[in-house]
């Protein structure tokens, strides 16, 4: 299903917790400050990982240390790790570039919500975004893994982009170059392109 942010935006607001969502689109439109404005005001913490960037599941389930009471190995928490018990949304971002070893992680955590047995705060929500087509260099993902989220394919509109982020952000609009054509009758022409 290919959606628009209006759309978007009614998934994230109608979508139960337990369900995950997977975001397919080209980079630099505008997914992670949608996400990030819409759950900020709903009072949520958003927590961007950004997996093509780890190079171990340590990275993301912690690392390993001695338990002195029982002799056992245990995980530190890491330092994205919810200890208050408030629901958060990890938005998992680049999925797709991530790892093998770290795609398995990621596994356990789309299915039952929990890292190295550690379960995420009943209400945390799952959401994550990968680039599609052919000019990317990507990690193919497993059919299992891709089972666990509902796949959104997502295009942006300029008048959306635009009225979106001047009304709900405070952020400039990243990895867009807007141009506005003005000729004597009024505007001509506006476009929106990628730079990248």
């Amino acid at each position: 299903m290919t959606i628009n942010a209006e759309q978007l935006l009614f998934i994230l607001e109608n979508t139960p917790p337990q369900q995950n969502i997977m975001l397919v689109g080209r980079h630099g439109i505008g997914k992670s400050q949608i996400l990030e404005n819409f759950f900020q005001k709903k009072g949520f913490k958003v927590t961007t990982l950004f997996l093509g960037q780890m190079s171990d599941p340590g990275d993301l389930i912690g690392l390993p240390e001695k338990n002195l009471k029982t002799g056992r190995t245990d995980f530190m928490l890491p330092y994205w790790f919810p200890i208050d018990e408030k629901p958060v949304v990890l938005f998992l971002d680049e999925l797709n570039r991530a790892r093998p070893e770290v795609l398995q992680t990621v596994m356990d955590l789309t299915l039952n919500r929990k890292l190295a047995g550690k379960s995420l705060p009943n209400g945390s929500r799952i959401i994550s975004a990968v680039n599609g087509g052919g000019e990317y260099q990507l990690t193919d993902l497993d059919p299992a893994l891709i089972s666990r989220f509902n796949i959104c394919g997502f295009v942006i509109k300029t008048y959306f982009l635009i009225k979106h982020f001047s009304l709900h952000s405070s952020k400039p609009i990243r990895g867009f170059l807007v141009y506005i054509v003005v000729q004597p009758v009024g505007i001509e022409q506006m476009r929106c392109a990628s730079p990248f």
